[in-house]
This record gives C-alpha cells, sequence and structure tokens, in this order.
C-alpha cells in the first residue's frame, strides 16, 4: 500500500503555445542565418586576403599617376539614430553623410599565351617562344553596372622604336608596360589596373568555380584547339573552355558536315565574352564565399597584377562587383577592317564607328557621325549543286532585289556536292553574310578568301535546288 504526500504539489511542465513555437523557431532561424552570412563573410575576408597576398604584382610606369587630393575626413562614432557624435566635443550633431559610391575604375585584363610552365594535361602542343597577348579586354566597374571591351589582337598599331606591329606583340617586346600605354593609345581610355593570367591559370580558376555551363546548338569542335562537345548545355571542366576560349577554326556538324562557323578572331572574341558570362554564373553560386580563397589560389602565380592593385583595394572592388549579373554589363566590339600588308595580316578600326563604340565605352556622350553611305552589295553565285544553269538563275534573283549590285557574278565551284549553300565573307564581315542569308531564307555562313573586288560569294548547295520555287516569287 503506498501513500501519497498530500503536501506535495502535482507540478505539470507548461506547454509552449503553438504560436511562441513558431516565434523561437523564427529567432532560432534568424540567429543561425547571421552566423552563415557574418560567418561566410569573415572566412572570405580572411581566405581573399591570404589568397590575395600571393598574387605576384609588378610596377607598370605608366599607371604611375599623380593621385587625385583627397579632403581629410574627421573620424566620427555612429549612433542608431543616423546623427554622428564628432570627436571634438564642443561641436554640434551633424547628419550622417552616406559612403559615396567607387568611382569608375578599368581594368586592362592580358591573357598571355606563353606555354612555359605548362602540363601536359592541357594538351597544348603548339609550343610557341615568347609570350603574346591572347585575350585582351578592357573592363570598366562603375557602381552597380560594368562594361566591357574586347580588342582584336591582330589591330595594327605603332610600337615606337619596335615599328609597326600587331597589337598582341606590344606585351612581348615592352611587357605589361608597352602594352598599358599602347591600349591607352589606340582607344584613347585610361587605365587603372593592369590584370595578366597565362593559359594554366584560366583552366585552374574554371575547375575551382566547379566548371561553367554553355550551351551549344550542334556539337562543336576545333582540331586545333582540342574542342570537341556534343549539343545542348554543357558542363565545361577547365581544360575544355580553354580549348573554347582559344579556338580559331569553330566548326559546328550541321547535319552530315562540318561546317566552319565565326572560325576566326571576331568569333573567337564573341566565344571568350559568353564564357565570361558563364564563369560569372558560376561564380555567384551562395557557395563561392567560402572557396574564394581556392579560386584565387588556384590562379597561384600564373596571375600577375600591377603593384597598386594591393589586399585592401582587390577586397574593395570585389565587394563592390558582388552583385553584378549579366543584365548589369554591357559587351562591346571594337569595329574593324582588314589588310594584308608585305604579306601580313592586320585590322584597322573603322574610324566613325569605333570612335562611337569607344564614347559609349568610357561612358561619354556619342560624337555625332556621319551616316556611311549605303553601298550596294557585290556578289558572286556559284554553282555547287550540280543544277543546270543553277548560278545564272540566281544571279538573276539576286539583281532584282534593292541592295545588291546590278551585275551579280557567275561560276562553278570547285565541286557539286554542297548540301548546304554557303554565303563565304571575309573575317569580320558576317553581318554581310546574315543579310544574303536572310535574303534567301536558307545557307550558312562562312569566313574564308573573298576577291577585292566582291563583298560576298554564294555557294549554291542542294537546298537551292529545294527552294528553287523562290525563283518565280
Amino acid at each position: 500500500m503506498t501513500s501519497e504526500d498530500p503536501t506535495k504539489d502535482s507540478v505539470t511542465a507548461p506547454v509552449p503555445s503553438p504560436t511562441r513555437r513558431r516565434w523561437m523557431r523564427l529567432i532560432i532561424g534568424l540567429v543561425a542565418v547571421n552566423v552563415v552570412v557574418f560567418g561566410g563573410i569573415l572566412y572570405y575576408l580572411v581566405g581573399a586576403r591570404e589568397a590575395i597576398e600571393a598574387i605576384p604584382t609588378t610596377s607598370i610606369p605608366s599607371l604611375a599617376r599623380d593621385p587625385a587630393p583627397v579632403t581629410p575626413v574627421v573620424p566620427s562614432t555612429t549612433i542608431p539614430a543616423g546623427f554622428t557624435v564628432p570627436t571634438d566635443p564642443g561641436a554640434a550633431a551633424a547628419e550622417e553623410v552616406p559612403a559615396e559610391p567607387l568611382p569608375p575604375v578599368t581594368f586592362l585584363v592580358i591573357g598571355g599565351d606563353t606555354r612555359e610552365g605548362l602540363p601536359d594535361e592541357l594538351e597544348i602542343n603548339d609550343r610557341l617562344d615568347g609570350n603574346r597577348a591572347d585575350v585582351i579586354m578592357l573592363a570598366t566597374l562603375d557602381g552597380d553596372r560594368a562594361r566591357i571591351l574586347s580588342l582584336p589582337r591582330d589591330l595594327q598599331v605603332d610600337l615606337g622604336e619596335y615599328g609597326t606591329s600587331k597589337l598582341n606583340a606590344a606585351l612581348a617586346l615592352g611587357g605589361a608596360d608597352l602594352m598599358v600605354s599602347t591600349v591607352e593609345e589606340v582607344t584613347g581610355v585610361q587605365i587603372d589596373h593592369y590584370v595578366q593570367m597565362d593559359f594554366y591559370g584560366f583552366a585552374s580558376i574554371v575547375d575551382a568555380l566547379g566548371g561553367v555551363e554553355i550551351t551549344f546548338a550542334y556539337p562543336a569542335r576545333d582540331l586545333k584547339s582540342g574542342l570537341d562537345v556534343d549539343a545542348g548545355a554543357q558542363l565545361l571542366d577547365g581544360k575544355e573552355a580553354l580549348a573554347y576560349a582559344r579556338s580559331r577554326g569553330y566548326q559546328e556538324r550541321r547535319g552530315n558536315a562540318w561546317v566552319s562557323i565565326d572560325a576566326n578572331d571576331l568569333g573567337r572574341i564573341r566565344r571568350q565574352q559568353s564564357l565570361l558570362f558563364a564563369m560569372l554564373e558560376s561564380a555567384k553560386r551562395w557557395s563561392i564565399v567560402f572557396d574564394i580563397g581556392a579560386v584565387l589560389r588556384a590562379a597561384g602565380e600564373h596571375l600577375v597584377i600591377d603593384a597598386g592593385l594591393d589586399t585592401r583595394r582587390l577586397l574593395e572592388l570585389g565587394w563592390a562587383a558582388r552583385g553584378l549579373n549579366r543584365a548589369d554589363i554591357d559587351v562591346y566590339s571594337l569595329p574593324v577592317w582588314e589588310s594584308t600588308e608585305d604579306g601580313v595580316y592586320y585590322l584597322h578600326p573603322r574610324q566613325a564607328e569605333a570612335a562611337v563604340v569607344l564614347a559609349a565605352f568610357s561612358g561619354a556622350a556619342a560624337p555625332a557621325a556621319e551616316p556611311d553611305p549605303v553601298q550596294e552589295l557585290r556578289l558572286k553565285v556559284l554553282n555547287g549543286n550540280g543544277g543546270n544553269e543553277q548560278a545564272s538563275m540566281w544571279a538573276a534573283w539576286f539583281e532584282g532585289h534593292e541592295g545588291v549590285s546590278e551585275s551579280v557574278g557567275v561560276g562553278d565551284a570547285a565541286s557539286f556536292d554542297f548540301d548546304n549553300t554557303v554565303v563565304r565573307v571575309r573575317p569580320y564581315d558576317h553581318d554581310i553574310g546574315r543579310q544574303v542569308v536572310e535574303m534567301l531564307g536558307f545557307g550558312l555562313v562562312e569566313a574564308g578568301s573573298v576577291d577585292d573586288s566582291l563583298d560576298a560569294v554564294v555557294i549554291l548547295g542542294a537546298d537551292a535546288l529545294a527552294a528553287g520555287t523562290v525563283l518565280g516569287a
């Protein structure tokens, strides 16, 4: 028989209400989020600082300019009410002045093609001597926006004591200093900082990012750079991304044939720009804050920056650019025309168009340019499908269209087994090729050799036979 102590009260633990439980979970969640966010920021700062301090720097006299005068700021302590308490106790409190955004900063970004020290795993077999600029870009960070201007490496420039040469040779002949001064002279854009990376550093950063995703409309390859991918969205590793960025012999499999598409420097610039945006997307994943040190260390000795880009400056710029999206970046390419002088291939700026592009890149008002005179396209049509009198019929069809010369040449192609009609144009004249393809309603654009008396050569394929009803339209 048991007896209970009548003096002992039966106490039951209170059960939290559902509302209280929800508030507790919310508070715990907020605390956890703050720990992760601030812990991530701290990890970012520590990891990035250690990695940045290991990056080699170089002195570039061309970047040595008198700094803008700085107005001294009296230190103050911020209080929650939105006012500042000056260190001088006799002074009155004043409203806090918001921090001003960073002024525009322009980088010259160079991808060097040195083969020194490259591992065999990258499979770059064209072991050239020296270090020329394979990628040349100007990048400006301006508040919450950015601008990128790509410069072709074959641009003809005056390198002073070294004479006339291509822009990419400035790096090999005079190093970073000559590269900076030459780009400034060509573009009129003042450069603030310099960043140079070689092939291995680029591939290492892509791998550290976990790869980059590029979507291909068709299977693509480049027998020289080693690119070989299927159609659709592909996650490229560092080696594959490098092959894509270096591709100058780019081909797509259209049907049963491999067709050269943008297989030139202009096409390569477009591919490099698309790769840049893919890297930006990879870098925006939330976990990158914990990997930033690894990404920077991946560049290692393969990255060189100017001495003015100290740790504090890089962290400041990196933090300012953290929120950039694709829509926040304006991309430009320098309009050019081509020539061959003493057997050397050169590109030259189209002065009127280039002035507009450079003004837009600089953030200035574009100069009033005189409209270019409308020129009729000079075409020649070649029979590449074996059809009887095909070239003559299509030439007459072209002559009846506005914007085409009244005299269209005709002839036979080297073979009659073209499945697709090909519109051959000079490198950097792809807009002309696309204009002709749109006029036809079928066909592919191909960069190649075109006689100086012509703007494009149309090689008729089997698709022209199937579209024969167009001739009577």
